[in-house]
């Protein structure tokens, strides 16, 4: 579970990373990368329903995504604040 007050950007962070995860497909990034993106968005989106709180596991899962691929930096982004406009 993530913390009552971080769903909404846990939500978006989650769906800029399957964006990243998209535009990395489509630039031909290899299987490997994009299925490993792949899988770590998985994980957060069972870390959103776990109990306890998990939201610092949440946070360091999007930190090791953008350490690896940089255009994953959206998710923290989004994660610490910074949601896109609607």
């Amino acid at each position: 579970m993530v913390r009552a007050g971080k769903h909404v950007h846990a939500l978006y962070a989650l769906h800029g990373v399957l964006l990243q995860a998209r535009d990395m497909a489509r630039a031909g990034r290899s299987d490997a990368d994009v299925a490993e993106v792949l899988g770590v968005a998985q994980y957060l989106v069972s870390l959103l329903l776990e109990q306890p709180d998990k939201t610092l596991v949440f946070r360091g899962q999007l930190s090791r995504l953008a350490e690896k691929y940089p255009p994953l930096e959206i998710g923290v982004q989004r994660f610490d604040g910074v949601l896109p406009r609607r």
